[in-house]
């Protein structure tokens, strides 16, 4: 059979030494009759030999592969092209395709893509020239049959059908070794991809498979891994002999695809197991480790059992924490507000074990206890539309818990700024209500507990409302008030020290002497003297 001629093409002499190398071109009917390294080697060559396929990098010195097709069209040239692009090359890819070229490949050049690629191109080429089938041609497609049939019960066997093994075993799909291990790898969504149109995308799609199918082709000679698309993740079966080898195996892959496209991935490696048949166990395993990025963030390698990294939370109680966080808002200390809003995500994230709808539900939950917790201080925000859903929506369309907290922070800021608005005439309207209480009931027993039960408060809120605009705690500040009356009792009557103690709230002589003396450095008594000796 008479061998087809081609014609190689790059500016990279490296690239060129590969594909000379990379597959056996006379297998596959081919004769390798010129290599160019600019345009205008390529189209002297061209004329020269007329070669049946060209493979050629899309933009060289001397003429871009654009240019170069475009004159071939123009002069009825009728062998094939097939296209050497980078990935950020997808317009010329594009183009050229629109043109006629046969097809294109992404570097880095895969063995295999490389060789369905030719053999397309060479049934395609025997085809039109002679009308044969030749046997190529036939190879292709039983290679790419078994491929499918080995993707559909792989499929299966993730799904639990045991069925499978003896078929895939029997395929030559599976390997005696140690341990089995699924990984799931996610492209993470950006700005950019979101604008990319079926054609990019699919470009995208077959360079990430192509770099994954490169990896596991050139991993140890101990290792065999299978490759599907399932439920749009980019699946992974590794058979191996060493424990960690498929987390390792997921680092230099997410390291690859960030090195060579620009694109962040995600993988979750699910549970090593010890046989074929637990394949659907790792499976599920690799699943939820993989959604675990929901917390701890994008382009990362996540393996199945390892614990997110968090902050080292004070022991304290769910309601505590709450308490300290509405103190907080009260006083309007916004660094504060910052450190407990982050430890109460991390207590909500913890008790609802990394599920993504249980915490959202508990983030949701919590902020419609501050917002109600806050409406003793005249704080509650009425138009927060929480009770309409808005709030719960916006939290559950979060891409990440990041986004979750920085959605809780402009709630938080609205209830400061609410609070900040609403409660400077409240407060000092309070504060004289309070003051005056005191002055007029000191000589009872008040305390902290039965003062807030009067202005309708918690006490712990109270003690923190009143610190804030006395710069007293309250215990200090009604010791003081008394002290002031029993001063004045002592200098201006003839009241006995137990009546004076009494008078103004004490029923312990000792207790009240000893507080006096803290006061005003002397034991009643001893004042009451000092100062009558001293009066004029």
């Amino acid at each position: 059979m008479n061998k087809l001629k081609l014609l190689l093409a790059d500016d990279e002499p490296v690239i060129l030494r590969g594909l000379k190398k990379l597959i056996s071109w006379e297998q596959l009917g081919f004769m390798i009759v010129g290599e160019a390294n600019d345009g205008n080697e390529l189209r002297d060559l061209i004329h020269r030999h007329e070669p049946q396929l060209i493979i050629s990098d899309i933009s060289m010195p001397g003429g871009s592969g654009i240019d170069v097709i475009t004159e071939l069209n123009e002069q009825g040239f009728q062998g094939k092209v097939i296209f050497i692009s980078a990935f950020q090359e997808f317009g010329y890819a594009r183009q050229a395709i629109q043109l006629g070229a046969l097809d294109y490949l992404v570097k880095p050049i895969n063995k295999n893509q490389l060789e369905r690629v030719v053999e397309k191109a060479a049934s395609i080429i025997r085809e039109e020239t002679n009308g044969e089938q030749n046997k190529m041609m036939l190879n292709y497609y039983e290679k790419k049959n078994r491929s499918r049939t080995i993707e559909q019960l792989l499929d299966g066997l993730l799904d639990g059908d045991l069925k499978t093994i003896n078929e895939l075993s029997q395929l030559g799909a599976i390997a005696i070794s140690r341990f089995i291990t699924v990984c799931v790898l996610e492209m993470d969504e950006h700005a950019e991809s979101s604008k990319w149109e079926e054609r990019e995308r699919n470009l995208v799609n077959f360079a990430l498979s192509n770099i994954i199918r490169e990896t596991l082709d050139q991993g140890q000679n101990t290792a065999k891994g299978l490759l599907i698309q399932k439920e749009g993740l980019y699946t992974l079966l590794v058979q191996h002999e060493e424990r960690d080898y498929a987390f390792h195996l997921a680092h230099d892959l997410r390291h690859k695809i960030h090195s060579y496209l620009k694109l962040s991935v995600s993988c979750g490696v699910g549970q090593s197991m010890t046989g074929v048949e637990e394949a659907e166990e790792s499976y599920r395993t690799a699943l939820k480790a993989l959604n675990l990025k929901y917390f701890s963030g994008t382009n990362q390698v996540i393996r199945s059992g390892e614990q997110l990294s968090g902050t080292t939370l004070v022991p304290r109680s769910m309601a505590d924490l709450q308490s300290h966080l509405i103190e907080a808002l009260v006083n309007q200390e916004k660094d504060q507000i910052h450190l407990l809003t982050r430890e109460l995500l991390e207590r909500i994230r913890m008790q609802a074990g990394e599920n993504k709808t249980q915490t959202i539900t508990g983030v949701y939950k919590a902020i419609l206890s501050l917002n109600q917790n806050l409406e003793k201080f005249g704080g509650k925000i009425e138009n927060l539309n929480i009770h309409q859903g808005v709030l719960l929506e916006k939290l559950t369309d979060c891409p990440s818990y990041a986004d979750v907290a920085n959605e809780v922070d402009v709630v938080l800021y609205e209830m400061l700024q609410h609070l900040a608005s609403k409660m400077s005439g409240k407060e000092s309207t309070l504060l004289t209500k309070v003051k005056s209480y005191i002055e007029e009931n000191y000589a009872s027993n008040i305390t902290l507990e039965s003062m807030a039960a009067q202005v309708y408060m918690n006490s712990y809120y109270f003690s923190s409302f009143f610190k804030k605009h006395t710069g007293q705690n309250f215990k200090n500040y009604v010791t003081e008030v008394r002290m002031n009356h029993a001063l004045k009792l002592l200098i201006e009557t003839d009241l006995l020290v137990y009546e004076i103690a009494d008078r103004v709230g004490y029923n312990n002589v000792r207790h009240f002497s000893d507080m006096f003396k803290k006061k005003y450095g002397k034991v009643p008594q001893e004042y009451r003297q000092s100062f009558r000796r001293h009066k004029p």
